[in-house]
């Protein structure tokens, strides 16, 4: 018998989803796309049942919904749609980062840093994939406090319910700048500087909603210009910065 610890595989349901997961992130399905479920279970060999399991999920999750007569769909978000979305986001990250920054050890900074270090190598190379879960790997790091996984599940919830998560990096010399952005949140978060990780936390993503508003121009005209208190929460945690 092998000595490594026995994996029980996924069931069919728990594959499906991490396949369907996998497609949503990477662009296979955009906004506005139709998720058949008969077209799903033949290309991955499996019944019905499992897939609408699956969807139902989903759905949940708010990465799709259902419409009569449609099936499942990724929903089309309106502009007031995505800046509630980044307003939660304010809100729920900052208050992760004031969380898990201060218990952050030396292993957790060497993780972030390699986290980074993918995320612009994969970019450079034009691998988009490897530099999606790269990023998220590394912002996701610096939420995760003990203790406090109900919040982290919450901004999963939302980074998971842009429906336009596959065009970020979409302009790799944009996604290059922006990630060149995480060596310096990394350095504040060592030097356990909350407000200083809060305030560049915000600018980047501030800069990410930027280019992502340029590249939807042709949906919401004129969007990227803009000022950011159309996305910011009003009680900005830039006044807890100013006070620490």
């Amino acid at each position: 018998m092998p000595s490594r610890p026995f994996q029980k595989p996924p069931t069919q349901v728990e594959a499906v989803l991490l396949e369907l997961r996998r497609a949503l992130l990477e662009g296979d399905y955009p906004a506005g796309a139709r998720l058949n479920v008969d077209g799903i279970s033949k290309v991955l060999g499996v019944s019905r049942a499992p897939v609408r399991d699956a969807l139902r999920i989903l759905e949940g999750e708010q990465q799709v919904i259902y419409e009569p007569h449609r099936g499942y769909c990724v929903p089309e978000m309106r502009l007031d749609d995505l800046f509630d979305l980044y307003r939660i986001r304010e809100l729920l990250e900052s208050e992760a980062a004031a969380l898990a920054v201060p218990l952050l050890t030396p292993a957790d900074i060497a993780a972030l840093r390699t986290s980074a270090e993918v995320t612009a190598r994969a970019l450079a190379e034009g691998n988009r994939v490897t530099a999606t879960y790269g990023n998220r790997e590394l912002h996701f790091r610096l939420f995760e406090a003990p203790g406090h996984e109900r919040l982290v599940t919450s901004i999963r919830q939302a980074w998971n319910a842009d429906a336009y998560r596959a065009l970020y990096l979409r302009d790799l010399d944009s996604a290059a700048a922006s990630a060149s952005e995480h060596d310096a949140i990394i350095d504040a978060a060592e030097q356990g500087d909350v407000s200083r990780v809060i305030v560049l936390q915000n600018a980047h993503r501030d800069g990410e909603l930027r280019t992502l508003l340029r590249m939807l121009d042709d949906r919401f005209p004129g969007a990227h210009d803009v000022q950011p208190t159309q996305w910011r929460a009003s009680t900005s945690v830039e006044a807890f910065a100013e006070t620490t």
